[in-house]
């Protein structure tokens, strides 16, 4: 297998960072929903709830609806909160108790880029003491919570009130004299937009985080200036769901209403403000100051250390619009939330924001040497760096908008056969073909076209090789031009018709697949680049009763995938984006065994060989953080050895969650007929399946993520298999019982308990 050039993010953002109180707010939704424009008010106040009969126990609540009603200040400028709690069959909860809920209070701050940006200020502060752990050497300033148990009011009916211990108009001072030697500016500015926002613990089903934005001066909460950069359904394509700080802050409105530039994490001296940390953790080992042996690194609750500097981000760093996207930049986009700033990121260039991915000294030195309000004159549609937009385009993916491959026959399929594939390769942008015999752009073995079998479960057994990939052949120097714009390959390999060892003729259906990259220089820096050709597929029927081919079960969606993603890209950038190609080679048959045996780099797992079946291989892959060993396969002819460990993968979602992946019925017991049991040994002959080593099919599966010798132990309890053969599985001599406990329906129904939504 070809190297696997991104990890997942963390995680392990889980319990990040400072102290202080941070969250989430604002409003969920699906689809896009462009966010309140600059001038929008709060969402509708929904009337107080009438409680239905029955009681509502507070933390037995699967699901919590809290709503602020109304924030004012009292005569001592101490905001005055009003809320009510319910269940979702509209019950009022009665029972809450102060040490169940958080509050903050900020203000939005002007900011001299424009009119439509600012940063919020938190008023309740602590003081981070430095010099314990980490780096740090100052004392800082840090956001955080009230929670004062005496100015709680349970009204009894659902409905609850909360008056701020703090003067929002005279705060300690101690915390002001902090604020000034940090430049911070903690006045209290009665004309400008304000915020509490609310979180509730508890509850292992706390998710709620309201907000309330109202400018004090005027009592409105309608037609006032607010931020919303980022929606939380952005990121939850990645997290599933952004759960940090113990889980119960979930909404960007809340995280940052303390994540702002007034905070930083004294320990490390580094800045926790929204816009540079979060930077800066998806950056992960691609920060500038971390490729020259640095790290970065937040000090955080008890504190506790949290490294970033391993971390990977699953796709290109430069597609911003993935998190904060507007009606802008992010037209088009239907698996987006757009917000009303979230057009900012193209828009306006901040030393903060720019300066936290290119944080190296020359960076460093440019920002740090400029007015921040004349970044714009350079950083500008038409000015000399281009706008910002354009230096965040990845011009290898957009070369890649210029190629699209189709298979538009595949002929001579029968077992004895070589199959003739035809295929054409054509740009979508200008609708015309390309003539892949003399455009440069197409080298020789830079497009291949593969024949796999069959669609049951792939094994390949009979493809002339000494393991179970697909058979290939070269799409530029072994085909004929039809004169159409369409050329044609015949297969070296014949379909096994059981006249040559191992003597087992191929039967069902099967595929033909498309992989490959043009290449050429895409940015002008006098090198090659390989562009990734978005991989096709077409069935084809072996001896199918009505010559209807067979599609391979689908268990995954690639959008899935790609949700987090954005694109597949594999092996060098020859497997883009097909899922149906993937699996022709990641079968339950093939192994690293033949690279391993000349890795450069030898695995130090004492195995001979590794599965790299699909269904095997990329739980293992996701589940780093969980397994007792690590999964280390051998790539591309021995050069390369991939180890996946906790500290270099981080799934960022919940792995309870099979449906982030699959399709509602791809992980479910029992498993689809023909499902066969995974080879760990390819035994002596590796042309014959006959003497493999197989794990059986659903003992594989779960034991990818579950490898501790518990859970070995009962599913071979309950008839799995860690050294069978597929002979004993066909046979009945060996039977999984799996499906008696976590088939549909029963006691631990795997729909169940892997699927949390």
């Amino acid at each position: 297998m070809g190297t696997l050039t991104r990890n997942w993010i963390t995680a392990a953002m889980l319990g990040l960072l400072v102290a202080c109180g941070g969250g989430g707010g604002g409003d969920r939704a699906s689809g896009v929903e462009p966010g309140p424009p600059p001038g929008g008010g709060n969402p509708p106040i929904p009337p107080p709830v009438v409680p239905e009969p029955g009681e509502a126990p507070y933390a037995e609540q699967e699901v919590l609806l809290a709503t602020i009603t109304e924030v004012s200040l009292n005569g001592s400028n101490q905001p005055v909160v009003q809320f009510q709690l319910t269940n979702e069959q509209g019950a009022a909860i009665v029972d809450l108790e102060a040490g169940n809920v958080r509050f903050v209070v900020s203000k939005l701050q002007g900011s001299p880029l424009g009119n439509l940006t600012g940063s919020w200020q938190s008023y309740v502060n602590r003081i981070e003491t430095a010099g314990s752990v980490g780096p740090g050497t100052e004392d800082k300033l840090q956001a955080t919570y009230e929670r004062e148990e005496a100015n709680f009011v349970n009204n009894g009916d659902g409905t609850y009130q909360y008056t701020f211990a703090t003067d929002i108009s005279n705060l300690p001072a101690d915390i002001l004299a902090q604020a000034e030697t940090e430049g911070l500016d903690l006045s209290y500015e009665a004309d400008r937009t304000h915020r509490v926002a609310m979180q509730f613990d508890g509850n292992p089903n706390t998710t709620a985080n309201p907000v309330y934005d109202w400018v004090p001066a005027t009592g409105a909460t309608d037609g006032i200036f607010k931020m919303d950069i980022a929606a939380t359904a952005n990121c939850n394509n990645c997290h599933d769901p952004l759960a940090i700080h113990g889980g119960n802050r979930q909404e960007m409105q809340y995280c940052v209403t303390c994540h702002n530039a007034g905070s930083t994490d004294a320990n490390s001296g580094n800045s926790v403000d929204m816009k540079v940390m979060i930077h800066k953790l998806h950056m992960g080992a691609n920060l500038p100051s971390v490729q020259a042996g640095g790290e970065y690194a937040i000090w955080g609750f008890r504190d506790s250390k949290h490294d970033y500097s391993m971390l990977h981000y699953p796709q290109d760093i430069r597609n911003c619009v993935n998190c904060h996207a507007g009606t802008g930049t992010g037209a088009g986009r239907d698996d987006l939330v757009l917000t009303a700033q979230g057009d900012n990121w193209a828009e306006v260039a901040s030393g903060a924001a720019c300066g936290s991915c290119h944080d190296g000294e020359g960076a460093q030195r440019h920002i740090s040497g400029q007015e921040e309000a004349n970044c714009s004159s350079c950083h500008s549609q038409g000015g000399p760096a281009g706008s910002i937009a354009q230096s965040h385009v990845n011009l290898v993916t957009e070369a890649a908008k210029s190629f699209a491959a189709e298979i538009t026959d595949v002929r001579n399929t029968m077992p004895g056969e070589n199959p003739q594939v035809t295929f054409r390769i054509s740009n979508p942008l200008t609708d015309e073909d390309y003539d892949i015999k003399n455009d440069p752009v197409f080298e020789p073995f830079g497009v291949r076209v593969g024949i796999a079998w069959n669609t049951t479960d792939y094994t390949n057994t009979g493809n002339g090789g000494d393991n179970a990939s697909n058979a290939q052949s070269d799409a530029i120097l072994a085909s004929t031009d039809n004169g159409d714009g369409t050329y044609t390959v015949t297969m070296p390999v014949a379909i096994p018709d059981g006249s040559l060892a191992p003597g087992i003729a191929a039967s069902g259906s099967g595929a033909a697949t498309i992989e490959g990259h043009p290449v050429a220089d895409v940015d002008g820096d006098g090198e090659a680049d390989n562009i990734p050709l978005t991989n096709v597929h077409a069935f084809f029927s072996i001896d199918e009763a009505d010559g209807n081919p067979v599609a391979r079960r689908q268990s995954v969606e690639l959008a899935s995938c790609n949700s987090c993603h954005s694109s597949l890209v594999f092996h060098g950038s020859n497997r883009t984006d097909d899922i149906d190609g993937c699996v022709t080679c990641h079968n339950p048959r093939n192994t690293d065994k033949r690279v391993r045996e000349i890795a450069m780099d030898p695995p130090t797992d004492g195995k001979d060989e590794e599965s790299i079946d699909f269904k095997t291989m990329v739980h293992a892959i996701h589940a780093a953080g969980m397994r007792e060993n690590a999964l280390e396969v051998v790539g591309f002819r021995g050069f390369s050895t991939h180890r996946y460990t906790e500290e270099q993968v981080h799934y960022p979602g919940d792995l309870t969650n099979c449906t982030a992946c699959h399709t509602d019925s791809g992980y479910t017991l029992p498993l689809a007929d023909g499902v066969l049991g995974t080879t760990i040994d390819t035994g002596d002959d590796r042309a014959d399946p006959g003497d493999d080593t197989v794990v059986t099919p659903v003992s594989a599966v779960c034991s990818s993520c579950h490898d501790d010798q518990v859970a070995l132990s009962h599913m071979s309890s309950n008839g799995g298999n860690f050294a069978t053969t597929q002979a004993a599985i066909d046979a009945g001599e060996v039977v999984e019982e799996c499906s008696v406990c976590h088939g549909e329906g029963r006691s631990a129904d795997v729909s169940a308990v892997h699927n949390p939504r």
